[in-house]
């Protein structure tokens, strides 16, 4: 025990002397890079001071870099390697200066006198007649930029189409119609080729044979007179985004053709399964939703703008005198900072926006942590965490992104015992996110790489906590792999325009998932979106003490806690769930096991759902048979009305000591609500009040697709 302490009291004193001797370096807008760094001579760049420590000891003795307020540019990454990192007890910081507003920005400044008022009769017949001589043009050519090569004729992302961002905010790109959608009206041809499966298509096999067509572009009846104005531009080049066969699959397509006569638009290129309602095929319900973007006719509303790849023209409408905008655009073909193989480096208290890419890439490494970090406008990811182990990312704010939050990989799931990345994301407010890419892309990925049908990339032992999560059209958290933690973390208005997802969601097999725990989450106010969903295989999940009030308001989703039987019907694997509440949800609890496989169902709690709990055997076939709650190893209550809350109506869903639920319920343990979400920290020194965020509403459903989705009852 001696020789411990004196070898602990060694380490510290050495900790010391090293923190004593670790240099600070300091960089202004208003230094020199041939200053020495000091406080009264600062450097001008970040690089330069990153530079400077690669020269010193700094792997045993660590170095800060404050960063006095103002903007940074970096027109590419700020890259950080193995170089760069000093130690986990001295770490390498680049942290903003106490009480001021440091932003890392990933534009391009572009003058105003760059902007060109449109005046020639060629392009003014383009323009709406109310709005010629309010447009203007910005000639691409004289920019040498990365981004402005032709969209592809088929996509699922943002296409690689640049940044474009006046007054510190993300513009529109021009739409039609600017809210809401066109509807097709009868698909003439589905095209998609073999993707076909099983389904109807019309002409997918040659007259009189089985022999399968190749893809062929679909060809659709549109409804919206609108299109006749396209037609003279398809040469320049006319897309169309639409959620063309089901709400979770959402490809931009070019135009080929529009006949203004028989009303129909031809694709340049098939979607991949096709288009139309993959339930109604040939024709499909016509309902199917599109909508056009980045057409110079379509601009008419302040902040909206177009590329006009014939011209090598950006065409936008600004929101004020065009001498009063701050105009810039992202190019970059990196991150704003890009980390490979570095270790034990901090970013700290730093605004990141506006980058065309992610704020953000940790590529391998170990021990970094971004903390107190605002993220904003960038067109990928905030973060992207590629490998590595043990990163963190904590009490940051990410909104208004293009992509998700934060995208997790790492660990090894190859080996026994597997290895755990152990990244966390803790404490971080993710808000206004998917704007560009509108499916598939969470507040976190944690192990889920694809689309509708599933999806995996290995993401081995991380920790997802107490994180403020809402306001998204698809999902919250979407995950595979192993092993990891979700825990207090607050989830709410996801969903709001494709459903057939949740708060949770995976669709993963058996064999490469599994053991993943779900504690203490409080999921709420979704009109269309599911809480904690396994779409297909759960194997050894753990899921206990959350709170789900999804407030469903009768759309054709909305179970709080939905486990489908996926591979179940070949092999057995058992469930978790217990000590759980749902209330005023579609459906509660739906329970999917084969017989005699011993799950751990009881003390769950439904409090007015249309449908309480449901209990399904399935059968060898595939083939699910409701069953009563026997089949259940212990008692779990439904309850009409408010079995004791401290206030229901308040959303106030703790229980209060008299309850009828530990009545009924004597092993249910009380949830620690008052330790779900956000809590303040030495990064995180305010919380968002109830009415910043309308945390109880569930927003007016206006863009919701409210699709019925058949082979996923």
């Amino acid at each position: 025990m001696k020789v411990y302490t004196l070898f602990l009291l060694n380490v510290l004193i050495n900790a010391a002397i090293y923190a004593q001797n670790s240099p600070t370096y300091y960089v202004s807008p208003t230094g020199l890079d041939n200053n020495n760094g000091s406080k009264t001579k600062p450097f001008a760049t970040v690089q330069k001071a990153r530079d400077v420590i690669r020269k010193i000891d700094h792997a045993k003795m660590g170095a800060t870099v404050v960063i006095k307020g103002g903007t940074y540019r970096f027109t590419s990454p700020l890259e950080l390697t193995k170089e760069d990192g000093g130690t986990k007890e001295m770490p390498v910081v680049y942290t903003a200066a106490a009480n001021e507003k440091v932003v890392f920005d990933g534009t391009i400044n572009i003058p105003s006198s760059k902007f060109k008022l449109v005046k020639d009769k060629t392009t003014l017949d383009r323009i709406a007649p109310s709005l010629r001589g309010k447009i203007y043009a910005l000639d691409l050519s004289e920019l040498n930029l990365n981004h402005t090569n032709i969209l592809p004729d088929i996509f699922n992302d943002d296409g690689g189409i640049l940044g474009f961002f006046a007054n510190g905010e993300r513009m529109p790109l021009s739409r039609y119609p600017n809210k809401g959608y066109m509807a097709m009206k009868k698909v003439i041809v589905n095209g998609g080729g073999q993707e076909a499966k099983n389904e109807d298509w019309a002409n997918f096999y040659a007259a009189g044979s089985k022999e399968k067509r190749p893809p062929r572009p679909g060809i659709f009846e549109y409804r919206d007179n609108r299109a006749a104005n396209w037609v003279g531009q398809l040469d320049r080049g006319v897309w169309i985004k639409g959620y063309w066969r089901i709400p979770w699959q959402n490809e931009c397509a070019r135009i080929a053709s529009i006949d203004t006569l028989a009303k129909t638009i031809t694709l340049k290129k098939p979607v991949p399964g096709g288009i139309g309602n993959k339930y109604t095929r040939p024709e499909g319900n016509g309902k199917e939703q599109y909508w056009l973007l980045n057409l110079l006719e379509e601009i008419d509303i302040v902040g909206e703008w177009a590329v006009d790849f014939k011209d090598n023209k950006l065409y936008f409408y600004p929101p004020k005198d065009i001498n009063q905008c701050s105009i810039a655009i992202a190019d970059s073909k990196g991150a704003v900072i890009a980390m490979k193989d570095a270790s034990n480096i901090t970013i700290k208290g730093i605004t990141i926006e506006q980058s065309v890419n992610e704020a953000i890439s940790i590529e391998g490494g170990s021990n970094n942590t971004i903390a107190g970090c605002t993220i904003r406008n960038v067109n990928k990811y905030g973060v992207k965490i590629d490998g590595g182990t043990n990163h963190t990312v904590q009490s940051c704010d990410l909104y208004n992104l293009g992509e998700g939050g934060v995208w997790l990989a790492g660990g090894d799931e190859s080996v026994s015992p597997r290895i755990p990345a152990g990244h966390r994301i803790v404490n971080n407010h993710i808000y206004n996110f998917s704007q560009l890419v509108h499916i598939y892309t969470p507040a976190v990925n944690a192990g889920f790489t694809g689309g509708g049908g599933g999806g995996h990339h290995t993401c081995v032992g991380n920790y997802v906590a107490h994180n403020l999560i809402h306001d998204t059209p698809h999902g919250g958290i979407i995950y595979g792999s192993w092993d990891n933690v979700f825990e207090y973390n607050e989830i709410f208005r996801m969903c709001t325009v494709s459903n057939d997802l949740g708060a949770f969601y995976s669709y993963d097999l058996y064999t490469r998932s599994g053991n993943n725990t779900f504690a203490y989450n409080f999921i709420h106010n979704s009109d269309d979106g599911d809480g904690i969903y396994f779409d297909h295989d759960h194997f050894n999940m753990h899921v206990y003490g959350n709170v789900l009030a999804l407030n469903s308001r009768g759309g054709k989703r909305g179970t709080a806690y939905l486990f489908k039987h996926g591979s179940m019907p070949k092999t057995s694997y058992p469930l978790d769930c217990y000590n759980n509440i749902a209330i005023n949800c579609g459906l509660g609890f739906e329970f999917v096991t084969r017989d005699s496989v011993e799950n751990n169902w009881k003390n769950n709690v439904s409090v007015n759902c249309r449908i309480p709990i449901e209990y399904k055997f399935v059968a060898a076939d595939g083939k699910e048979v409701k069953k009563d709650s026997t089949v259940a190893n212990g008692r779990n209550m439904a309850y009409s009305t408010d079995p004791g809350f401290e206030a229901m109506a308040k959303m106030d869903f703790r229980l209060k000591p008299t309850s009828q639920v530990f009545k009924d319920l004597p092993e249910f343990k009380a949830i620690p609500m008052d330790k779900i979400g956000l809590y303040l920290d030495e990064y995180r020194k305010k919380l968002p009040t109830d009415e910043e965020i309308n945390r109880f509403s569930n927003g007016d459903g206006s863009q919701s697709l409210n699709q019925a989705i058949l082979d996923r009852k």
